[in-house]
């Protein structure tokens, strides 16, 4: 299974990375929207990891931006944001997201999510 992890905060996205490759997945990592695009026309997805703030467009938005894309519309997203806040949660939901989970991320509740989309 290969996985997309898109966050700006570098050492959350190694931790995440190192986490899912011992596990025996394939990580690619984006710092950006922009970047987790480029990686999607280049790689096969088939989890994407994505945090909720980051630079210049945000975890919902990029959502959007490929789910409108034929292509990667089945791709399943689980979001990541450091509020549980029921709005974005539930916006989240409407653009696409399938789960949001909170952080700190619990690595047992990731890596059984990871399983899950399997």
């Amino acid at each position: 299974m290969n996985i997309l992890v898109v966050d700006d905060d570098f050492m959350l996205c190694a931790d995440l990375s190192h986490f899912l490759e011992r596990h025996g997945y394939t990580v690619y990592s984006a710092s950006d929207a922009l970047q987790a695009l480029d990686v999607m026309e280049r790689q096969q997805i088939d989890l994407i990891i994505t945090d909720y703030m980051m630079p210049h467009v945000d975890g919902i938005r990029f959502t959007e931006m490929f789910k409108s894309d034929p292509r990667f519309q089945s791709i399943p997203v689980l979001l990541i944001t450091g509020s549980m806040d029921s709005a974005v949660t539930d916006k989240g939901l409407r653009k696409g997201v399938a789960i949001t989970l909170q952080k700190p991320v619990d690595m047992g509740q990731l890596l059984n999510l990871v399983r899950f989309a399997e």
